[in-house]
């Protein structure tokens, strides 16, 4: 627990610099608890870089770097226990697809399989199949939810 709560403040740290955002981490987290329905959970916040231009390489860049990038490794060390144990989290943050790449390089540099995981992505349509795909390949279940909370 100690962990997710410095991993929250270092990624609200971050997202000081961030550009406009189109839901606050308080929504993200009120989205996910009736996704979740009320039970307990992680929530992880993933920040954006200052511009769009930054953004979409960034995104691009994500997958590669691996277990390398401090917000893929947080990730993974949140998930990785769901091969055994009931892990619940959920992942959004300012940018939805540097949100969703990064949930998913995590998962994808998870070697076993994570019956137990439910993931939450609260972010848009177009990026949660993605996500979807790499939960369900590790034989997680998947939620999801918009930032407006469709």
């Amino acid at each position: 627990m100690k962990i997710v709560i410095a991993l929250t403040l270092l990624l609200f740290t971050l997202a000081g610099c961030a550009t406009a955002v189109s839901q606050s981490p308080q929504q993200a987290a009120q989205s996910a608890a009736i996704l979740f329905e009320q039970q307990k959970f992680n929530l992880i916040w993933i920040p954006a870089a200052d511009n769009a231009i930054s953004g979409a390489m960034a995104s691009a860049l994500i997958g590669s770097a691996g277990l390398d990038s401090p917000i893929v490794s947080s990730i993974h060390q949140i998930i990785a226990p769901a091969s055994e144990a009931d892990v619940r989290v959920a992942i959004s943050g300012v940018n939805s697809s540097f949100a969703a790449n990064s949930a998913i390089s995590a998962l994808n540099n998870t070697t076993t399989m994570l019956p137990k995981l439910q993931l939450a992505f609260i972010g848009s349509k177009s990026d949660s199949e993605a996500v979807r795909s790499a939960v369900e390949a590790k034989g997680g279940k998947f939620l999801h939810s918009t930032p407006n909370g469709s």
